[in-house]
């Protein structure tokens, strides 16, 4: 093994024990972090907008951070101007989903699913083939079945396109992040959370089996008839209508 590949693999363990200790070390914390309490120095709305989205930069490498607890805080800070404040929160997520892919581009696919085969979230996704498909992507961002965060660095490591990963994510999520930013903590009366990843869980498989169907029986099908519709002779070559021509 080369000295270049064995820096690399000790960087990568190195990067990943220092994120998980200081996860484990700030558990409490950062899993009820007050936004409002890291702001409350300035007035200034955009030193405000920066420390919320450093805020989702440290979610996205540390992912204990309650996403809807952001939303949330940011709606209430922010409640004068509240386009601002989904426009933040929406900024966020795309800083967010593209940190997490990166580290998990990073961390490369065999550390990552190691890493996710640990955890109970991590293992529903290994366990389900998820492919890099742009319905399937938007679907499982939509309907919130996975963590954001364990699946970002899943598709990382997948080796996923990241502008139509990104796009997507950031598509499938925008919904409960403009809720909870507006309605703040009513938003949880509106959205029964189980029944939708309830509904999620059985439309995965369904999703794959149309996928499935698809690959191996329609578009074979598809080809074959396209190949039977070029076997059928044509009226006649140029040769056959000179030799006709002459006959007559």
């Amino acid at each position: 093994m080369k000295k270049k590949e064995i820096f690399g693999i000790i960087l990568r363990c190195a990067l990943a024990l220092t994120l998980f200790l200081v996860a484990i070390l700030n558990y409490d914390r950062l899993s009820t972090l007050d936004v409002a309490r890291l702001v409350s120095f300035t007035d200034s709305i955009p030193l405000i907008c920066g420390v919320v989205l450093a805020v989702y930069v440290v979610k996205a490498l540390v992912f204990v951070v309650p996403a809807s607890l952001i939303y949330v805080a940011v709606g209430a800070i922010l409640n004068e101007h509240l386009a601002l404040a989904v426009g933040v929160n929406l900024l966020g997520i795309f800083l967010e989903v593209s940190v997490t892919w990166l580290l998990g581009k990073f961390l490369g696919k065999d550390a990552v699913y190691k890493l996710l085969s640990k955890k109970e979230a991590g293992r529903k996704i290994l366990e389900r083939n998820l492919g890099d498909k742009a319905g399937v992507l938007f679907a499982i961002r939509a309907i919130p079945a996975f963590p954001i965060d364990w699946l970002s660095l899943f598709y990382g490591a997948s080796g996923c396109r990241y502008p139509k990963y990104a796009l997507v994510s950031v598509a499938g999520i925008s919904w409960r992040v403009i809720l909870f930013t507006i309605l703040g903590d009513a938003a949880f009366s509106w959205i029964p959370m189980d029944k939708l990843i309830f509904i999620a869980i059985c439309c995965i498989p369904v999703g794959v089996a149309y996928y499935l169907i698809k690959k191996f029986v329609l578009e074979p099908k598809k080809k074959r008839s396209a190949a039977g519709s070029t076997d059928v002779p044509a009226e006649g070559t140029g040769e056959e209508k000179i030799a006709d021509s002459t006959e007559k």
